[in-house]
């Protein structure tokens, strides 16, 4: 990435595929060399990981009921990093085009005048009932497939009678909030309702579930079973096949939650060590640029207590165009090691790191080192630990709060609660340990293993009952535990 900056910026629309091991050759070379990537909440993250290490990562995904960002604000960011001279990789789930609104950014992009290539992903329209054993086309079943959207943009609703005619495949995408009046609709023009039907949950991801049924009772079968999105859903001949594929040996013996750059961190350092692991991102890190102060500069200290804090602040200050210089005589506070990781990678030392990676031990190691005069400046999560502003309190210094970003919850509405039998789950953080269990149950066998003391309080509040957490509260502390513990692969 030594190309001269100053020469006019390109995007490229690159489909990640609906799966691990579903990006193409082509779309793992555009990433390699990207210098900003725009990618969607459904993107796998094994693949952001593809992206080199000075990439910066831009999270604007939609899932439904969720909105990181409007559309036209995504076409507009495009423009600008381009402008800037950047290569850009707009990454999405499965394909750009196929219900991806890549059309949308393309013609933006053109009417900008800004140089535009796209690069084709596996649709999930194919790859996932394919996963499952369900062939969108076959002879003497299905002559051709069909894929529709389940959701219509203003009010717009589908020609019903043709798609019931129809004698091939339909596959719908996005349509699980629909699937009672999908099959009502499909019925009522004429469909039989003894037609087979499936709805496919989760597919390549560490949960799956494929819940078989007809017309008349598929939407009654998907509440009882929990049916969750991401599904994609199928109608016709060819999904009562009754074929079921041998499973593709990830047992998800080990599982891991949180948010995409730690389920990206802790998956990583386990593969290394040989150990299988599977993600499965429940949270999602929304920027809130606007609460940095201009006035960074004049506090000596900088505290950080997380890598979200450090990569975010470092992005808002190369999106101002600020002069780094401005830190030369700053001072970093780190909550431990990690954090002060993601620092160094930014090209800064931690002057503070506690021996005990907490907020009360930072707060105490700040009460000690901060001169009586000097203030420090606090930027961290939206819902900050109170322990370290009750530690500055108690030893008198004076602070400014600044929340850079806000954790979210990536839920999906299911009637019934899954129940999951990994033999080891992985928590990041108290807050994804309490959106699993919105969603999820957990096996009295499972060990559960949290990244420090806060997250295990928080699985104890759930009912967890062999509650574990690292002695180094980072992604590499979780791999120590089960390395020394004999964890096999």
């Amino acid at each position: 990435m030594t190309e001269d900056k100053a020469s006019g910026g390109e995007v490229w629309l690159v489909g990640a595929g609906c799966g691990e091991g579903l990006l193409t050759l082509e779309g793992k070379r555009v990433l390699a060399r990207a210098h900003t990537v725009l990618y969607d909440a459904l993107v796998p993250p094994e693949v952001l990981q593809e992206a080199g290490p000075d990439a910066e990562l831009l999270p604007v995904g939609k899932r439904s009921g969720h909105h990181s960002m409007a559309q036209e604000v995504i076409n507009c960011l495009l423009i600008q990093k381009a402008r800037e001279g950047k290569r850009v990789v707009r990454l999405k789930g499965g394909d750009s085009f196929v219900f991806g609104r890549g059309g949308e950014e393309a013609l933006a992009l053109q009417e900008a005048g800004i140089p535009w290539h796209v690069v084709p992903g596996v649709s999930s329209a194919i790859a996932v009932p394919e996963h499952f054993g369900i062939p969108v086309t076959h002879r003497g079943l299905a002559r051709s497939f069909t894929v529709v959207t389940g959701h219509t943009r203003d009010g717009q609703d589908e020609d019903w009678q043709a798609l019931a005619r129809l004698q091939g495949t339909l596959v719908f995408l996005m349509g699980l909030e629909r699937l009672e009046a999908i099959c009502r609709r499909l019925v009522e023009e004429g469909k039989n309702p003894d037609t087979p039907a499936a709805v496919l949950c989760g597919g390549y991801g560490p949960l799956e579930i494929r819940i078989d049924g007809t017309l008349s009772d598929l939407p009654e079968r998907a509440r009882q079973q929990g049916a969750f999105a991401p599904a994609v859903i199928l109608v016709g001949p060819a999904a009562g096949l009754g074929l079921h594929p041998a499973p593709a040996g990830k047992t998800g013996k080990i599982l891991v939650t949180g948010t995409p750059s730690f389920c990206r961190e802790a998956t990583g350092e386990l593969e290394r060590a040989g150990m299988e692991a599977a993600a499965m991102p429940l949270l999602e890190v929304e920027p809130l640029f606007q609460n940095i102060p201009e006035d960074f500069a004049r506090y000596p200290w900088l505290v950080f207590t997380s890598r979200n804090g450090v990569r975010l602040f470092f992005q808002w200050l190369r999106d101002m165009k600020k002069d780094l210089r401005l830190l030369g005589k700053l001072r970093f506070a780190c909550i431990g090691e990690g954090t002060a990781k993601e620092l160094a990678d930014q090209g800064f030392r931690a002057d503070l790191v506690p021996d005990s990676f907490t907020a009360q031990a930072l707060g105490q190691a700040l009460g000690k080192a901060m001169e009586p005069q000097e203030r420090c400046l606090l930027l961290r999560a939206e819902e900050g630990s109170p322990d370290l502003l009750r530690e500055l309190e108690k030893a008198g210094k004076a602070y400014r709060d600044v929340a850079v970003y806000r954790i979210r919850s990536l839920e999906n509405q299911t009637e019934n609660r899954q129940q999951l039998s990994p033999r080891v789950m992985i928590f990041g953080s108290s807050k994804g340990v309490h959106a699993f269990f919105r969603q999820f149950g957990l096996s009295p066998e499972t060990r559960v293993l949290c990244i420090g003391p806060v997250t295990a309080r928080a699985a104890l509040e759930e009912g967890c009952c062999r509650v574990e957490s690292a002695r180094t509260h980072t992604a590499a502390g979780i791999r120590a535990v089960l390395e020394e513990e004999g964890e096999q692969p």
